[in-house]
């Protein structure tokens, strides 16, 4: 298991599951902060297929919906894949209003969200 202070990834039959360590994704340095260490785990990754577990979390800001949309390019530019799992309605509004669902897979969990990256390979 990889771990960060922002976030902690593991493996899942070859998928890359990353949980974010706050329960809301509000606050601008710390989301910041998030995407460097994730775009760098990404590229470290190169063409990795990912799940970002939002399960834990109850507040997500605009700021980090551009997070997982830059994170989502980056991986796609790398042939990688996104997705994310457990989101919450209020998170899964936040989606919708900015259409991010229509662009990174979203699913109800983990096991489907890594199953449904599997397909794709």
């Amino acid at each position: 298991m990889s771990a960060s202070s922002n976030f902690s990834a593991r493996v899942v039959d070859g998928v890359h599951v990353v949980e974010l360590s706050r329960t809301d994704v509000l606050d601008t340095s710390y989301i910041t902060r998030v995407q460097q260490e994730l775009l760098a785990y990404a590229a470290e990754k190169h063409g990795a297929s990912m799940v970002v577990d939002l399960s834990s979390v109850k507040f997500l800001s605009s700021t980090a919906l551009g997070l997982l949309l830059a994170l989502h390019q980056a991986l796609s530019r790398a042939d990688g894949t996104l997705a994310v799992a457990g989101a919450d309605d209020e998170v899964l509004r936040a989606f919708k209003l900015v259409k991010l669902h229509k662009v990174v897979g979203v699913h109800d969990t983990v096991r489907e969200a890594v199953d449904a990256a599997l397909k794709k390979r």
